[in-house]
């Protein structure tokens, strides 16, 4: 059997697929002809490989050249899959751009990375066509979606590239010939950062980049049975790497969703049924609160039960974190909350999940010895784009609650003097594209990459991240204040979604405050209050005693120069919509002060 490098993403896909013909290897809701449909569809590692190569003979005969970009524009699904594997196996790149990229962004994506083709969904086309004449080397336009006409003489349809392909099958022979010749330190991806500030840069990263984070994937244990639930966009290195690659290696089964929301990953879980899970803190944080909020609705026998339950599993949970024995007599109370905590993880499509990571943000310690309270092992790790992704990782075998494990086989980790992480390793970018001068900033003279993040190691080697260098501020008084410990302190209150700190020269700190409407509204009902929205909601005496009797216990936990002065409530959820969230959820700073600085203003009048 012919075989090919396992040290380039090219080389691995084909060897599977030779490997294991009719191996499920896609599930999703997207059928044959790409139609989003509500029933799941699989497709085999054989079917893929066949579409894969197809794709690569059309672009090929479309005059694709070895280093060549291809860009991939959409949600997830099966045909973005292939699109990404199609220029990798040419010994191209390929450029994710985020399927909810503003117009301007998507121009200075494809312009500066000189994407000569782009792959795009239908809701994405008007974009890509609004800046093609301001894109001097792109050259087709391939939509995912069925098309009544085409739009433009740039535009192909995803089928009639796959019959370009088909006609030309002859080219089989040169597309195994261009994975061959990929080496490791061949460019396989450009992914451009967020854009919170300035343009967005190009993150390049190579086969052994890449290649480098399966040192992880031995110790997590998993196996070629294990299914992923990707639900990350794959466009962000975490998805990217931890799922896309991750189950490719090893290799599992990719269930795919298209979408982070609620209802979707919901759909998805009870579907799909995983055994692995990677997500970032945020989702973590509403399975936590729609768990509870089922309990409130439950009979108050069961929900004391359920207590006991968390509290009797936290124990143990928390004696095998410090690898201490845990005593028979706990054991047997384990055994006695099992039948409940096994119910409540089959209605939320959870009963077979036994490996979840997250990452892209800090995440609440209580959460992980919740969900381990429930017998769901929740890992954390911490990484970049410019890491592809992970530097540290948790594992089964070397884990501490309320750190991000030890760095990955080959990671050289540091602190600097003023606490920011640094780091070498085989992993870290080979730089940013077309960007001399952010390249010279990112690394020391000593070559060690310059994270950005604010962080110590202790004894055992074991990193904690306390905050983001940048959003550090400092009060009028001269204290340093890390909001996202701060901020994380409000994770699990079932009354408060989303917290964000200011006070930036101020001579105290303040926060703006999203209620979690869901339980907000039950309460409000409850007591009777009367109100016609949210807006008239929040502005309710009770409701801001309510959410200022929770601003007042995290107080409690916090030094007198952190805490939380005054707070002004905002009737809707950050979303990414609405430009205060990045695609993987996390807040924007920035957009978020300037967005909202009324309400901050209201907070710091001029007398005081």
């Amino acid at each position: 059997m012919k075989t090919f490098s396992d040290q380039t993403v090219s080389g691995t896909a084909l060897n599977n697929a030779l490997k294991y013909p009719d191996k499920p290897y896609l599930i999703s809701r997207y059928d044959r002809q790409g139609k989003r449909t509500d029933q799941l569809h699989t497709l085999t590692w054989g079917e893929g490989e066949r579409i894969i190569r197809d794709l690569c003979n059309a672009l090929l005969t479309l005059g694709f050249k070895e280093f060549d970009r291809a860009a991939v524009f959409s949600p997830n699904r099966p045909r973005w899959i292939f699109a990404a594997h199609t220029p990798i196996c040419l010994r191209g790149t390929f450029v994710p751009i985020y399927p909810t990229s503003k117009e301007d962004d998507v121009w200075w994506i494809l312009h500066d990375s000189g994407a000569r083709f782009c792959f795009c969904g239908k809701e994405q086309l008007p974009k890509v066509l609004a800046v093609k004449d301001r894109v001097k080397t792109l050259e087709k336009v391939i939509v995912f979606d069925q098309m009544d006409q085409k739009p433009d003489p740039i535009v192909i349809g995803f089928d009639e590239l796959m019959e370009l392909g088909q006609k030309n099958r002859r080219l089989d022979s040169e597309v195994e010939k261009l994975v061959e010749k990929t080496v490791p330190d061949d460019l396989v991806a450009l992914i451009y950062t967020s854009g919170t500030t300035g343009r967005p840069k190009g993150v390049m990263l190579s086969h052994s980049n890449v290649v480098s984070q399966r040192s992880v994937t031995s110790e997590m244990n998993f196996t070629p049975e294990d299914v992923w639930l990707a639900h990350l966009p794959m466009c962000h290195s975490y998805g990217f790497s931890a799922d896309l690659l991750g189950a490719g290696y090893v290799p599992g089964v990719l269930a795919v969703l298209d979408s982070l929301q609620s209802d979707e990953i919901k759909w998805g879980l009870q579907k799909i049924r995983p055994t692995v899970m990677n997500s970032v803190p945020r989702l973590w944080e509403k399975l936590y609160v729609q768990i509870n909020t089922l309990l409130r609705e439950r009979p108050p026998i069961i929900q004391k039960y359920f207590k006991w339950g968390i509290a009797v599993g936290s124990k143990a949970f928390l004696l095998k974190n410090e690898n201490k024995p845990v005593p028979v007599s706990l054991r047997l109370k384990q055994k006695m909350t099992k039948p409940l905590f096994n119910l409540i993880r089959k209605k939320a499509g959870l009963d077979r999940l036994r490996l979840c990571s997250t990452g892209g943000g800090p995440i609440n310690p209580d959460l992980i010895v919740f969900f381990g309270a429930m017998g769901i092992n929740l890992f954390q790790g911490f990484g970049l784009t410019e890491t592809s992704p992970i530097i540290n990782a948790s594992t089964p075998k070397n884990c501490k609650l309320g750190t991000c494990g030890k760095p990955l086989l080959g990671v050289i980790e540091k602190i600097a003097e003023d606490g920011e992480i640094l780091v070498k390793g085989p992993q870290v970018m080979k730089g940013y594209w077309n960007n001399p001068e952010a390249n010279k900033e990112i690394f020391t003279e000593d070559g060690f990459f310059k994270t950005g993040d604010i962080g110590f190691l202790d004894e055992e080697g074991y990193l904690t991240i306390t905050d983001r260098k940048k959003e550090l501020f400092k009060t009028s008084g001269g204290k340093y204040v890390a909001p996202q410990p701060i901020e994380g302190e409000f994770n699990t209150d079932p009354y408060i979604e989303q917290v964000t700190l200011v006070g930036d020269g101020q001579k105290f700190v303040s926060a703006l405050v999203v209620p979690e409407f869901q339980a907000l509204t039950a309460w409000a009902k409850g007591k009777g209050i009367q109100f016609k929205d949210n807006a008239d909601l929040i502005k309710h005496p009770e409701v801001v005693a309510l959410i200022q009797s929770r601003v007042d216990l995290a107080n409690q936990r916090l030094a007198r120069y952190e805490q939380i002065k005054k707070f002004r409530l905002i009737d809707h959820s950050f979303t990414e919509e609405g430009g205060e969230l990045t695609p993987s959820l996390k807040r924007k700073r920035r957009v978020i002060v300037k967005k909202y600085q009324n309400l901050i203003e209201e907070m710091y009048p001029p007398e005081e």
